[in-house]
């Protein structure tokens, strides 16, 4: 039963809670590697279930990060003369039943489609008489 790293001894759920409370600057992350970014949501979740203010919480993943990079003046919040890109949420972006309804990429919507859905959709069609590799 040894922890797996020492970053996990101690470790609460509140943990972002009480250093927000302390003062401390909180942004959160998602995984330790960036294919798990989905993560992020659901840590920031996490973190306002248990004691941080949702606008903290919020900011976490958000304004927080942009300021650390020092890049607070171009991105991090939806303000005039910022870049941003947006997501249209179906309900609390921090809330893991909530999915992503529209992406806005510098100002272009995204098409809801990818690569797996096109694989998915390819392959899912009933037989029409073609080899798979035609249909």
């Amino acid at each position: 039963d040894l922890p797996d790293s020492f970053e996990t001894l101690g470790s609460r759920l509140e943990n972002a809670a009480r250093l927000h409370a302390a003062g401390v600057t909180v942004a959160i992350n998602g995984a330790r590697d960036f294919n798990n970014l989905r993560q992020e949501r659901l840590n920031a979740g996490l973190a306002v279930a248990n004691g941080l203010p949702y606008a903290a919480g919020l900011a976490s993943v958000t304004l927080v990060p942009a300021k650390i990079w020092g890049m607070d003046g171009k991105i991090g919040s939806l303000e005039v003369g910022k870049a941003a890109d947006v997501v249209l949420w179906t309900g609390d972006p921090l809330e893991t039943t909530t999915w992503a309804e529209k992406v806005f990429i510098g100002g272009v919507e995204q098409p809801k489609d990818s690569r797996q859905t096109q694989l998915r959709d390819r392959y899912a069609a009933p037989d029409n008489g073609m080899p798979v590799a035609y249909r």
